[in-house]
């Protein structure tokens, strides 16, 4: 991760792909995404993504030729 990168929300994430944020949580908890936990919330814990490990995430799951 670059050093001043702007770090994306889950909100941020769930429209990248097209999900729910409750979808992007399930993803964090499954070790499936890879994030930055920040702190625990109240009611779900404060994380942060890359859009590097984002893009990661994706490039990892596409399937078929390029």
């Amino acid at each position: 991760m670059k050093t001043m990168e702007r770090l994306l929300h889950a909100r941020d994430i769930a429209a990248i792909l097209n999900v729910r944020p409750s979808t992007v949580y399930a993803l964090c908890r499954r070790g499936e995404l890879v994030h930055i936990r920040l702190s625990e919330g109240r009611r779900r814990p404060l994380i942060r993504f890359s859009r590097e490990d984002v893009e990661r995430f994706l490039r990892d799951r596409s399937v078929g030729k390029r």
